[in-house]
């Protein structure tokens, strides 16, 4: 890859937003890219926090453990940056990220970007400030595992999707994601089977209709009042 074209990559992550441009190209040769295959693990629980990862093309899935009943903590999808907490912390991973679909990820050394944050106070603004929208959403998901039902568990999580990643049409909200029963169960603490009986109301109710390669909220405002 040219070395300007990578640069305009980097250029898209809103936390690099903060580098001047040397410090960009900077940054630009001290990165790798990397072609990640669908269900390949990116890095596992006790692996080295060396690196922080910025997601060009295809899905992330950060979960607990390895499992198929574990928790799906995020989805990241392009544009997205993980592995963050490396910054603050050393301590080996505890969580696996790993590829839904093919995926094209940019690695950054995580000593190069202390030593930017150094030079650049914006930068650890921004870095700051991811870490905080991180926690508010996954503080977020834990209430509504605990105090809601599971219709609106479903609901309120396809609505968050729809608002990072749907695109609306005259059919409503399309999430072009392939997230399967079980994936979706682990997003909201359900089992799947419970997951396949919401969806089938749901789709008899005319709000949502959930292929094997997409999801279409039908009728948003109405999936806002499931409780």
């Amino acid at each position: 890859m040219a070395a300007h074209t990578k640069l305009w990559y980097l250029q898209q992550f809103r936390m690099l937003d903060a580098l001047t441009d040397p410090q960009k190209r900077a940054v630009e040769k001290m990165t790798r890219m990397l072609e990640i295959k669908r269900g390949q693990r990116i890095y596992l629980q006790g692996d080295p926090s060396d690196q922080i990862f910025l997601l060009k093309a295809g899905i992330v899935k950060i979960t607990t453990g390895g499992s198929e009943q574990d928790t799906i903590l995020a989805l990241l999808y392009p544009g997205d940056i993980f592995g963050e907490l490396a910054m603050i912390d050393e301590s080996p991973r505890d969580h696996i990220a790993e590829a839904v679909e093919d995926t094209v990820l940019c690695t950054l050394n995580r000593d190069m970007l202390l030593q930017m944050v150094q030079q650049s106070p914006a930068l650890g603004y921004q870095i700051t400030k991811l870490m905080g929208l991180r926690l508010r959403r996954l503080r977020t998901r834990v209430e509504q595992l605990l105090y809601k039902s599971a219709h609106a568990r479903i609901a309120h999580t396809l609505l968050d999707l729809a608002a990072d990643y749907g695109v609306k049409d005259d059919q409503g909200i399309l999430i072009p994601i392939r997230l399967n029963q079980g994936e979706l169960g682990n997003l909201v603490g359900l089992a799947r089977e419970t997951v396949n009986i919401v969806l089938q109301d749901l789709k008899r109710r005319g709000l949502v209709e959930a292929g094997r390669q997409s999801i279409r909220l039908k009728d948003p405002d109405r999936l806002r009042t499931v409780s």
